[in-house]
């Protein structure tokens, strides 16, 4: 506090003078007189030209001088001339007649530097070096510096030390003014990339935000309010101790003399110290505009404006705190609705990464480099992977996640696992089936509807339905019969036989009705399947004669008029692929010779137990010579190899992905309904402790790709599509990012599906493929010699799709055997070679 009155000659009485620094030409206590000074005047030019206008007053030459000369010969000349100065090899006249003849035009720039000249080298000039404050650190050599720690160094020793008033003794022990944080890695070069948040964490960071600066907010305000109340208080003590002196002899000498103002004794007045930083943002943060004024009342009048901004400070410590109140509670609403999805780090960018993944491109890329690296990973392709991880995850995923084992770049290491035949199958790559008995069986469903629900024409779709009955799902271990499950579910009912036929059942017309509604399932010469409640025994009748009686009297499905099925012909039945042997008029039976079974065996078969025809195999002399000179088989029964061209690598790749993510929902839909305490962030689909609950929350998640295949041909709600992702987690949880792109991942597979319906090559592949498979054993070696013949110098890939041992796995070996067609060629080279010999 400062009273009122005449200002004291000398401080504590200690003889030091007071020295009002804001008057001007006020002459500097024991400061030593120069000749070449006035007495009273600060040496300018010292503190003037420090480091700091020195860099400037170089920046300007260098811009002034590189304007002037455009290949930069003008400052060179400029640095050389200097340096020639500092090692006393010119003379300062010299240098400064070079330095003029340079700097020509710019006037300013000579006497600036004239000055600076003088300044820095004048004998009598005091030593003030303040060259530090103007180095950025990142200019500074840290390198010989101490060492705290990786990322601490400590400043050089002859650094100054930061000004800093007003510590206490505990903030002197705690505070850092020697060490220095310096980045060791890449996290602060334009290479670090962090991980992206979404849009969930983005909610979560605002809130954050809000209630870090509400927070601050009130602690600011309540700080300045306890500052202020003290000196508040002490006010108050002083105005009593004044009225209480009012009475005595002195007040009333003064008063007379006409001291004090407005009857007062003293003027009070505010410290500067007394108010930091945040008190006075505070103070400006209530009164807005007028802060500034208020602050200004504060130090020339406290006595007045303290007490006015003190009740200000408390009315908005209790606004701030009540609004504080309310706000807390729709943010825990936010937070608790956004918390969980924002554990999703994976969502935002799985649709680009997955796009690029399945892409043909990237699929062939990694066979081919297996191929040329022995079966593993090459270095660039693992870079290249490991580069785009760090983009999707940010730069520490090397560090904590990069290390796993699919960065490994190794191959698969089969050592507990079947390995393909080894004299005629060296793999490149090998990848899982997992779940084969139920995965294979709902990825068909969901292929078969998307390729009935989508826009491929009617034929296309029957090449794709035939490619599947006769080679695919085979390849995948599905039966004919299961295939066939929806039809033999079909039944008719009366009404619906009697309102399709009529009365008149053995109308011309009718039964070309018949034929019309059994053929929509059936080949030329399929037969149709008995109902549900109607399931054929093992000769193929009706095991209800209700049903069968039914069916003669009506035509549907009759035997009465059935055209028998020439001898030879291969049909699917109900007890699996089958050869024709002969038909019984009298017992209306076939018997049929049963494909692959070892023994052979022969059933008899009633018409209604067959399914359909299928495309007869064609036979080849050159398949049965190849046949018989090959000795090698397969080691393993129930093993299948297949040579094929690209779009089949590419169709089995992706159909494996499909199998892989079906899995994925199915143990999300497992654990989500095991875990209680997701129970308040997913959606409920049955009643709690159900036992069944993961395999209805899995037919949940079924029924939602469904639907979106069905919206994306249009036949459904078109913002089915965009509601997708947000139910399927709901429905398993924040992990099933994998399950957005299942729509995506079905249009490629069946496009592929249509490309091999389509391609030559592979048609040709696959009749040889049967004709192994109906001989009974497939020969490797025999496959591969007539598939070089029928390549026609395409890439070509080898298959082993084997069974693993007690498991419900499979595993597909697969070898990219490039151009197959240059080892017949070479072979005849060979030959003729020998011949001519």
């Amino acid at each position: 506090w400062r009273t009122g009155g005449k200002k004291p000659d000398a401080v504590g009485g200690s003889g030091t003078k007071f020295i009002d620094m804001t008057q001007p030409d006020q002459p500097l206590p024991d400061a030593k007189a120069s000749p070449n000074r006035a007495p009273g005047k600060l040496p300018t030019d010292t503190y003037v030209y420090n480091a700091g206008v020195e860099r400037q007053f170089f920046d300007n030459v260098k811009a002034a001088l590189t304007s002037f000369s455009r290949d930069g010969q003008a400052y060179a000349e400029f640095i050389k001339s200097l340096d020639m100065y500092a090692q006393e090899i010119l003379s300062r006249a010299d240098m400064l007649g070079y330095v003029e003849r340079l700097l020509g035009k710019h006037k300013d720039l000579f006497e600036e530097f004239k000055n600076i000249i003088h300044a820095v080298g004048s004998p009598d000039a005091p030593t003030h070096d303040d060259s530090w404050h103007s180095v950025p650190l990142t200019e500074i050599d840290f390198s010989r510096c101490r060492k705290c720690s990786p990322s601490y160094r400590a400043l050089p020793r002859d650094y100054p030390d930061p000004p800093c008033s007003e510590r206490s003794v505990a903030e002197t022990k705690v505070l850092n003014d020697i060490w220095v944080s310096l980045p060791v890695g890449s996290e602060e070069s334009y290479t670090f990339r962090h991980m992206r948040k979404n849009q969930f964490e983005e909610t979560l960071f605002r809130l954050e935000d809000m209630r870090f600066e509400i927070d601050m907010c009130l602690d600011s305000n309540a700080t300045t309010l306890q500052r202020l109340t003290m000196i508040y208080d002490e006010l108050q003590f002083l105005s009593e101790s004044e009225i209480s002196a009012s009475g005595s002899s002195s007040f009333i000498k003064s008063q007379r003399d006409g001291a004090g103002l407005g009857g007062k004794i003293y003027q009070y007045a505010l410290d500067g110290r007394v108010l930091g930083i945040i008190h006075k943002h505070a103070i400006r943060r209530i009164y807005g505009d007028e802060g500034q004024e208020m602050l200004d009342l504060c130090y020339k009048n406290p006595a007045v404006a303290i007490p006015i901004v003190v009740n200000r400070l408390r009315q908005k410590d209790a606004e701030f705190r009540e609004a504080r109140s309310q706000l807390n509670r729709k943010w825990k609403d936010l937070t608790e609705l956004n918390y969980y999805k924002s554990l999703d780090h994976r969502s935002i960018t799985w649709r680009t990464t997955d796009k690029r993944a399945t892409s043909t491109r990237t699929i062939v890329a990694e066979i081919k480099d297996r191929a040329a690296n022995d079966g593993c990973e090459g270095d660039a392709a693992l870079n290249a992977r490991m580069e785009k991880a760090k983009e999707e995850h940010g730069t520490f995923y090397e560090v904590t996640m990069g290390c796993s084992d699919s960065f490994s770049g190794k191959q698969t290491d089969l050592s507990n696992l079947p390995k393909p035949t080894p004299t005629i199958f060296t793999p490149h790559m090998s990848f899982f089936y997992d779940g084969n008995s139920w995965a294979q069986k709902d990825a068909f469903h969901l292929i078969s509807f998307a390729l009935e629900k989508g826009s491929t024409n009617t034929v296309d779709k029957e090449r794709c339905a035939r490619l599947w009955r006769q080679f695919v799902g085979q390849w995948f271990g599905l039966s004919m019969a299961w295939m066939q499950d929806p039809a033999t579910k079909f039944t008719a009912s009366p009404e619906a036989i009697e309102e399709q036929f009529g009365e008149s059942d053995n109308d011309e017309d009718d039964e070309n009705d018949n034929d019309a509604v059994a053929g929509d399932s059936t080949t030329d010469g399929d037969q149709a399947n008995p109902p549900a409640e109607a399931a054929p025994k093992a000769d193929g009748r009706p095991s209800s004669a209700p049903a069968a009686e039914v069916y003669d009297k009506t035509n549907y499905f009759s035997t009465t008029n059935h055209m028998p099925l020439p001898n030879g012909t291969l049909v699917s039945t109900t007890q699996g692929e089958g050869q024709v042997i002969g038909y019984s008029h009298a017992e209306k039976t076939y018997e049929i010779s049963l494909v692959g079974s070892i023994p052979s065996k022969t059933v008899t078969l009633s018409p209604i137990a067959i399914y359909c025809s299928l495309d007869p195999v064609e036979s080849s002399s050159l398949t049965e010579q190849l046949r018989e000179n090959d000795q090698e088989t397969l080691d393993r029964h129930g093993d299948r190899f297949m040579i094929g061209s690209q779009c089949l690598y590419l169709f089995l790749r992706l159909h494996q992905v499909l199998i892989k993510r079906l899995n994925v929902a199915k143990d999300l839909a497992e654990e989500v309904s095991r875990d209680v305490e997701l129970g308040r962030h997913i959606e409920k689909v049955t009643f709690d402790g159900d036992s069944e609950e993961g395999a209805k929350r899995y037919d949940a998640f079924l029924g939602l790709v469904y639907t979106l295949l069905d919206a994306g041909q249009g036949s459904a709600d078109a913002s089915e599509g965009g509601k997708y992702e947000d139910r399927v987690r709901h429905l398993l949880g924040n992990r099933s990012y994998e399950l957005t792109t299942m729509d995506k991942l079905i249009s490629h597979i069946l496009k592929h599906l249509q490309t091999m319906a389509n391609d030559d090559v592979l048609q040709s592949m696959i009749e040889v493929y049967r004709r192994h498979e109906l001989a009974g054993k497939v020969k490797p070696s025999a496959f591969r010699e007539e598939a070089a013949l029928l390549s026609e110098g395409e890439n070509m890939f080898a298959f082993q799709i084997c069974n693993v041992p007690d498991s419900d796995q499979k595993i597909c070996h697969c070898e990219f055997l490039g151009v197959i067609a240059d080892e017949v060629e070479e072979a005849d080279d060979d030959g003729e070679d020998e011949n001519t010999d």
